[in-house]
C-alpha cells in the first residue's frame, strides 16, 4: 500500500480550472503516481477505495488509502503538485478517465419491463460487448463507449445507459427516453467480478466403492 503525504508551503492563489477533472499520471518517489478526478470523487490507481477529498481553488486534502495535502497549480496543460521540500510533481494528463471497465460484470437487468434476470456483461479492451442471461442464456455481441461516467452499450436492437460509481464498483442501467431513437434500454445494476469463475466440478463417473468385506455369524463360530 502507497502512503503519500505531501505538506505545502503558501503558493500564489488562483482560479479553479474545470479541466483538473481528469486522469493525471506522473512519478513520486520514482514510482508511478495515477490519480483521477470525477466531480464527487477522486481516486488513485492501486487503492482498493476512492479517497474523501475536499478541493480549493489552489490546494488538495484528501485522505484514504493514500492520504494528500497539497498544493496545485494548472501550467500549459499539466498538474503541478506542489511538496512542503520545495519539489513540485509534475502530472500530464492523460485521455481515458477512469479505471478501466473491461472484465466480467454480474447483476440482474431488466430488457423487457418486466422482472429483472441474472445476467453476465463482458467488456474488452477492443470496445467489443457481450452479455447473456444466467445460467446458459444465448450471447449477444455489441459495442461500449465510456464518457466519463456515463458508459453506453450498443446491441443490435438496443442501446443501454449506465452511471459508473467507482466507490461501490457498480455500473447503472437506466432507460433513457429519447425520441430521436427507436432502440429499447435496459434497467439494473452490475457488479464488478475481479475473479474468475469457479471452475465446474469434473463430470467423470466415479468408480463404484469397493462392497464392505464379509462377516461372520456369531452363532457359527467356535469349537464343534
Amino acid at each position: 500500500m502507497l502512503f503519500l503525504l505531501l505538506v505545502a508551503p503558501v503558493a500564489a492563489a488562483q482560479q479553479p480550472d474545470s479541466t483538473i477533472l481528469r486522469r493525471w499520471v506522473g512519478n513520486y518517489n520514482e514510482r508511478p503516481l495515477t490519480i483521477e478526478f470525477y466531480g464527487d470523487t477522486m481516486l488513485v490507481v492501486g487503492d482498493r477505495h476512492a479517497l474523501s477529498y475536499r478541493m480549493t481553488y489552489d490546494s488538495i486534502i484528501a485522505t484514504g488509502d493514500t492520504s494528500l495535502v497539497v498544493r496545485y497549480r494548472l501550467s500549459y496543460g499539466r498538474l503541478l503538485l506542489e511538496t512542503a521540500d520545495g519539489n513540485t510533481i509534475t502530472m500530464a494528463k492523460q485521455e481515458t478517465l477512469g479505471r478501466p471497465l473491461t472484465g466480467r460484470w454480474l447483476g440482474e437487468i431488466d430488457t423487457a419491463g418486466a422482472a429483472a434476470q441474472p445476467a453476465e456483461v463482458v467488456l474488452t479492451v477492443d470496445r467489443v460487448a457481450r452479455w447473456r442471461t444466467l445460467p446458459d442464456g444465448k450471447l449477444a455481441t455489441g459495442e461500449w463507449e465510456r464518457q466519463t461516467r456515463v458508459v453506453t452499450l450498443t446491441w443490435e436492437d438496443s442501446e443501454w445507459t449506465g452511471l459508473y460509481d467507482p466507490q461501490r464498483n457498480t455500473l447503472l442501467l437506466e432507460p433513457v427516453a429519447d425520441s430521436t431513437k427507436n432502440k429499447k434500454s435496459a434497467a439494473g445494476v452490475l457488479r464488478r467480478v475481479f475473479r474468475s469463475p469457479p471452475a465446474q466440478p469434473s463430470q467423470t463417473p466415479k468408480p463404484p466403492a469397493a462392497p464392505p468385506p464379509p462377516t461372520r455369524n456369531p452363532s457359527q463360530s467356535g469349537a464343534k
